[in-house]
């Protein structure tokens, strides 16, 4: 009888990759999933460890697992991910029940670990007799037909709040070959949109010394059968990488969504120098205005950080100035989490935890205040959804405009989807008319 395992996977998109060649690797040594997380022979925890919070919820499902063990509902754990790479020792050391703890470097190993501690034979890739291995495999989670597509490892940059290059490494890029070959998989596999992820996209090959690296990569993208949509994440504003070459292909090629994801942190420049980002306010408005001058349709995406150390009420009242003039499509605001391993864990003028949370709902309702506005410029217009669920009542899709998990989505009802279909097959994308605003999301008809 066949072992069966559990995966958790906690964190962000680029872990969420992670898990999922993991999950491939194990399925390939006949090692079956099951969804049932209290009675399995192996669970794996894959973990995040960017800030506290994230820590203090992966130690929390990783008890949960250790609980299910100790009552025998399940046999092993396997706990992977950010969390174990700069903090293994300690956590042998707190959790001598888990089986085993493999850093985000060591991740390629977990199938041939588990069928060892089981007595088993790895094997290799499974193959059906007179059938070619495939070149590339890989599961993709939670939508059938958008996968992300990561470009890269780590980061290069020293952004003082940030811990990532002492958890994830250097930057280092993927090869065009290999980023294709994952990408025509995926194809194959029936994916219809690829979202390019990376903890910085628009640094994409520099390390290999490829200039003008992310706009020869979809360059190379653009051609692969299947793929409708290409969307870009985490672009860092830097105007030497946004290149008007990369800004003209994104205009004109119909596969890449005039969707801009650009995480700016701040807009003042006292905070920004303090942060380390390398880039200024004028920077920062160069790009925007370049981009809504070139592409007014384009949908704008931005992160910030809301009471870093040293920001001023000047220095804040000048950020939700900024948020409430560029009007961005969708915007996402975190609290400055003080961590040890960040440079900025040393600087003085700490902001209190009220003022952080004040300036934190502060930004979120002004977007909030803007969102009715941004959103209504939709209403009456048909655009092209992908499908992302249905139910008995509603069908949930996306547009252009709209990233899945972090913006909102468009609803229709199923049964006006099932008389658009009459006789016909279920399709990917469907045409569908904007009528109306519920909140973030929008309800719309096929059209």
């Amino acid at each position: 009888m066949p072992l069966s395992f559990n995966l958790i996977s906690l964190g962000c998109p680029k872990n969420q990759v992670d898990s999922e060649l993991m999950f491939t690797s194990l399925e390939k040594t006949d090692i079956k999933f099951t969804s049932d997380a209290d009675n399995c022979d192996v669970c794996v925890v894959n973990t995040c460890g960017f800030i506290e919070a994230a820590r203090k919820e992966s130690i929390g499902v990783i008890m949960e697992a250790v609980q299910k063990k100790l009552e025998g509902s399940i046999k092993y754990i396997a706990v992977t991910g950010c969390m174990v790479n700069n903090n293994i020792d300690a956590l042998k050391k707190e959790l001598p029940e888990v089986d085993l703890f493999l850093s985000t470097f060591d991740e390629e190993k977990i199938a041939g670990e588990i069928s060892a501690a089981f007595g088993k034979d790895a094997g290799g890739l499974k193959s059906d007799k007179g059938h070619e291995k495939p070149v590339f495999e890989r599961e993709h989670f939670n939508l059938k037909r958008t996968a992300y597509l990561k470009i890269s490892e780590g980061c290069g940059r020293a952004c003082s709040f940030c811990t990532i290059p002492s958890i994830r490494g250097s930057y280092k890029s993927k090869s065009i070959e290999d980023i294709k070959k994952e990408a025509v998989y995926l194809a194959s596999a029936g994916v219809r949109e690829l979202i390019i992820i990376s903890q910085d996209t628009s640094c994409y090959g520099l390390d290999l010394n490829i200039k003008n690296g992310l706009y020869k990569l979809l360059k190379e993208l653009i051609k692969i059968k299947y793929i409708k949509w290409i969307r870009l994440m985490y672009i860092y504003p830097l105007k030497s990488l946004f290149t008007g070459d990369l800004i003209n292909l994104i205009k004109n090629e119909e596969k890449i969504l005039k969707y801009i994801d650009m995480p700016v942190q701040h807009i003042s420049g006292s905070v920004l120098k303090m942060m380390k980002r390398g880039d200024t306010k004028n920077d920062i408005l160069y790009l925007i205005g370049k981009i809504r001058k070139e592409m007014p349709e384009a949908a704008l995406r931005t992160s910030l950080i809301a009471g870093f150390p040293g920001e001023t009420d000047r220095d804040f009242e000048e950020l939700l100035n900024f948020v409430k003039g560029v009007r961005f499509d969708n915007l996402g605001v975190f609290k400055y989490s003080d961590e040890k391993a960040a440079y900025s864990y040393k600087y003085g003028s700490k902001v209190d935890a009220k003022t952080k949370t004040s300036r934190y709902k502060a930004l979120m309702e002004t977007q909030k205040s803007i969102m009715t506005d941004v959103l209504s410029k939709h209403i009456g217009k048909t655009y092209g959804a992908i499908v992302d669920g249905t139910s008995n009542k509603t069908v949930k899709l996306r547009t252009y405009f709209q990233a899945p998990d972090i913006d909102g989505c468009v609803y229709l009802y199923s049964g006006d989807l099932k008389n658009r279909l009459k006789g016909k097959t279920g399709e990917d994308f469907v045409p569908v008319k904007i009528l109306k605003l519920k909140g973030y999301d929008l309800i719309g008809l096929p059209s």
